[in-house]
């Protein structure tokens, strides 16, 4: 890949996971608003390289996974508003990265990714700092991006 900065994210309704990668070297690894990301991050990233977005692509998700399948249907329906606003801050994005002509690419969701392996995680990325769940599952999608 040509791209110097990769970004990875895996999109959420509140603070998306953020993982950046410079050179294939994990620099960044924490959660980010849209806000945040385009007003504070962005121009920075931008003066330090080309930038391409790698995004975990939860518009793929169309139901409420076997595993979240709840007991009642209130809490089912609570899982699916929560999936609904996760895909619309998705979109979100992409409207912004298509507004400001950045390119991304999109991945299916996977099992497997790192946001439950801690330990795998900082093996492949050398990463020793703080990380949670969104973040790490961020770092996955932009190693997806810097293995093609």
């Amino acid at each position: 890949m040509d791209r110097k900065i990769i970004v990875g994210i895996d999109p959420d309704s509140d603070r998306h996971g953020f993982a950046v990668f410079n050179d294939g070297k994990l620099i960044v690894c924490a959660s980010a608003t849209a806000v945040e990301i385009f007003t504070w991050h962005l121009p920075m990233l931008r003066e330090s390289g080309a930038v391409m977005f790698s995004i975990e692509n939860v518009m793929q998700n169309q139901f409420v996974y076997t595993r979240n399948k709840k007991a009642s249907k209130a809490a089912e329906s609570k899982v699916a508003m929560h999936i609904g606003r996760c895909q619309q801050a998705q979109l979100e994005l992409m409207k912004w990265l298509d507004y400001y002509k950045i390119p991304y690419v999109l991945h299916a969701p996977q099992k497997g990714n790192w946001s439950d392996k801690k330990e795998l995680f900082e093996k492949i990325t050398g990463w020793t700092g703080r990380s949670n769940p969104d973040s790490r599952a961020a770092a996955f999608f932009g190693y997806l991006a810097l293995q093609e």
